[in-house]
C-alpha cells in the first residue's frame, strides 16, 4: 500500500511539474504581446492602412530605433544565441542586433498588423548566409522591405523598386532533361532588372523552417534552400518562439498525462488478472 501510495505521489508529482512548462511558455507570450501593442501605439503603427508605404515606415522605425554596434550591445551576446534566438520581447526591451533580430522584429510587427509577412535568406557565392530581409506579399504581388543594417544603396533599391525573388536567377528543379535545357536557354536570355545591385547574393531560401539549423544541430552537413515561400501561419510561428513552444510543450504535456492514464489502466487490468 505504501509503495502505490508513493508511485501515485511520483506520478502526480510529474504532471503538475510537466505542465509548468507550456505555462511558462504561455506567460512569456502573453508578456510579450503586451511589450509588441506599447511599441506599436507608442510609434503610431497602429490602424494603418496594408499599404507597401506601411510596411516601410514599419521597417523605418525598428531601423532608426536599434542599435547595430556590436560593441556597444548591453543585452545581446551574439555567442550565446538560444536555438530559436531571442524573442520580439527581449530584442524591442534592448534594441539591439543585426539582420536577423531586425528582420524577427519587423516580420512579428508586420503580421500583427496584417500582413502576410516571412523571412528570406541571401546566400553568396560559397553558400554562406550573407544577408536577411522581409518578404511581404500584397494583394498576390511580393516584394522585399529592408532590414536594419542594410547597406544604403540596398535600402535605396528595395525602397523605389518591388524586387522579389523573381529578381534572381534561380531555375526551379526539374526531372526532364528537356525541361532543364529549355529553362536554362530562357533563362540566358531572360533580362534581369538589377542584377548588378543584387550580383552579390546568388541564391536566397525561405528560412521561416530552418531546415539546414535543424539537420546541422543533429549532425549532419546539409544546406537546404527553400525557393517556396511558407504559409502565414508558419511565418507568425517562426518568429515567437514562445508560441511555439507552448504549443510543443503542450503537445508533449498531453501525450504524457495519456501515457499516464495508459499506463494506470494496464497496470490495473494486471492487477485484476492476478485477482
Amino acid at each position: 500500500m505504501k509503495n502505490k501510495k508513493i508511485g501515485l505521489l511520483l506520478l502526480w508529482t510529474v504532471i503538475i511539474l510537466g505542465l509548468l512548462f507550456p505555462l511558462k511558455y504561455m506567460f512569456n507570450q502573453i508578456e510579450e504581446d503586451k511589450i509588441v501593442e506599447r511599441y506599436l501605439s507608442q510609434n503610431n503603427l497602429v490602424d494603418l492602412k496594408l499599404t507597401k508605404e506601411t510596411a516601410l515606415k514599419v521597417s523605418d522605425q525598428v531601423r532608426k530605433d536599434f542599435n547595430i554596434k556590436e560593441a556597444s550591445w548591453v543585452g545581446l551576446n551574439m555567442g550565446e544565441r538560444p536555438f530559436l534566438r531571442e524573442d520580439v520581447a527581449t530584442l524591442l526591451t534592448y534594441k539591439e542586433g543585426v539582420c536577423g533580430e531586425g528582420t524577427r522584429v519587423i516580420v512579428d510587427l508586420l503580421n500583427r498588423l496584417g500582413f502576410d509577412a516571412t523571412r528570406v535568406t541571401f546566400y553568396n557565392k560559397r553558400l554562406q548566409a550573407e544577408h536577411t530581409l522581409v518578404s511581404v506579399v500584397l494583394n498576390g504581388e511580393e516584394f522585399f522591405v529592408d532590414t536594419i543594417n542594410s547597406l544604403p544603396r540596398i535600402n535605396t533599391l528595395l525602397r523605389e523598386h518591388n524586387i522579389s525573388s523573381d529578381d534572381f536567377d534561380v531555375i526551379h528543379y526539374t526531372d526532364d532533361i528537356t525541361d532543364r535545357r529549355e529553362s536554362a536557354e530562357v533563362s540566358e536570355h531572360k533580362k534581369r532588372n538589377f542584377s548588378k545591385e543584387l550580383e552579390y547574393y546568388w541564391l536566397y531560401s525561405y528560412t521561416a523552417t530552418p531546415y539546414t539549423k535543424l539537420l546541422t544541430k543533429i549532425g549532419f552537413d546539409v544546406r537546404v534552400f527553400n525557393l517556396d515561400r511558407p504559409s502565414r501561419t508558419f511565418s507568425v510561428l517562426a518568429e515567437r518562439p514562445n508560441l511555439l513552444m507552448f504549443i510543443i510543450s503542450s503537445i508533449l504535456y498531453l501525450l504524457l498525462v495519456c501515457f499516464v492514464h495508459r499506463f494506470q489502466f494496464i497496470k490495473s487490468l494486471y492487477k485484476e488478472n492476478e485477482d
